[in-house]
C-alpha cells in the first residue's frame, strides 16, 4: 500500500476557542496533522486535541515570523476512527486563527514527517520550498492578511481557503505529491504580509527482503563453531 490521503477539513475562528470540526478517520497506520495558523500579539496554544486526546507538536514545526502572525503544526498517530472532534484552544482572545487537518493512510507510525519549512514575505504570491520525495506528500497551512481573492497554486489540492470570522486574515491549507524540492504556493489578488509552512508527510516502512546476514552464513563451514575449536 502506498501513502494516501484519507480525509481532510478545517475551521477557522477568532476568540479564546475552543474551536472544533468533526472527522472520521479510517484506514490503517493513521496519521493526523494539524497545521494551526493565528494572528495575535501575546496569546498561545492551550490545547490542540482529538477526541480528548492530546497531539504532538511536530519537532521543528514552529513558526513566528513577525507581523504578530504564528503557525503551529501538530500530529498524532493512530487517530481513533469513525466521527469525532478536533479541537484548539488558545489562553485568551485571538483575532484570527485557522486549522488545515489531514488524516493519511500508511503512513510511518514512528516518524510520519520531514522537516517543516516556513516562509513569510509581503507579496500577492505565498510560496515556500520543502524538501521531499516522490513517495512522500507536502501539506502546507497559510494565513494572509485579508485584502483581496486567495488561489492555490494549481499543483496542489486544496483543503481549506475562508476568510477568517473578523476579516483580519484569510487561512488556507493544501497538499501536494512530493519531490526533491516541492513548491506550495499560493496566489492573492492584493499584495499582504503572509506567513506559511510546509510540512512533508511520510509513508510506512518498507518490510525489508532477503535474509538477515547471520541467517545468510548458516551452515557455512569457515563460519560454524568447529571451525574455531580446532575440529576440522
Amino acid at each position: 500500500m502506498a501513502l494516501a490521503l484519507n480525509t481532510s477539513g478545517g475551521v477557522t475562528g477568532a476568540g479564546a476557542g475552543p474551536f472544533i470540526v468533526s472527522l472520521s478517520p479510517s484506514g490503517t497506520n493513521r496519521v493526523l496533522f494539524a497545521g494551526i495558523a493565528y494572528y495575535h500579539t501575546i496569546a498561545t496554544l492551550t490545547s490542540v486535541t482529538f477526541n480528548g486526546v492530546a497531539m504532538t507538536a511536530v519537532p521543528g514545526g514552529s513558526y513566528d515570523p513577525g507581523g504578530d502572525l504564528h503557525i503551529r503544526w501538530f500530529y498524532l498517530i493512530a487517530p481513533d476512527t469513525g466521527a469525532h472532534d478536533f479541537s484548539y484552544t488558545f489562553s485568551g482572545a485571538v483575532f484570527d486563527s485557522g486549522v488545515a487537518l489531514t488524516v493519511w493512510t500508511d503512513c510511518d507510525q514512528t516518524t510520519p514527517y520531514g522537516t517543516p519549512v516556513g516562509a513569510a514575505a509581503t507579496s500577492t504570491t505565498p510560496s515556500v520550498d520543502v524538501t521531499s520525495a516522490a513517495d512522500e506528500y507536502v501539506v502546507d497551512t497559510l494565513i494572509i492578511f485579508h485584502s483581496g481573492t486567495l488561489t492555490v497554486g494549481a499543483s496542489q489540492t486544496e483543503i481549506a481557503n475562508a476568510i477568517c470570522p473578523n476579516a483580519f486574515a484569510k487561512h488556507a491549507g493544501s497538499y501536494e505529491t512530493g519531490a526533491a524540492t516541492t513548491t506550495m504556493s499560493w496566489a492573492n489578488s492584493a499584495s499582504q504580509f503572509w506567513a506559511t509552512m510546509g510540512v512533508p508527510v511520510k509513508p510506512a516502512g518498507v518490510a525489508p527482503t532477503g535474509q538477515p546476514s547471520t541467517k545468510r552464513l548458516a551452515g557455512v563451514p569457515w563460519m560454524t563453531p568447529t571451525r574455531f575449536s580446532g575440529v576440522w
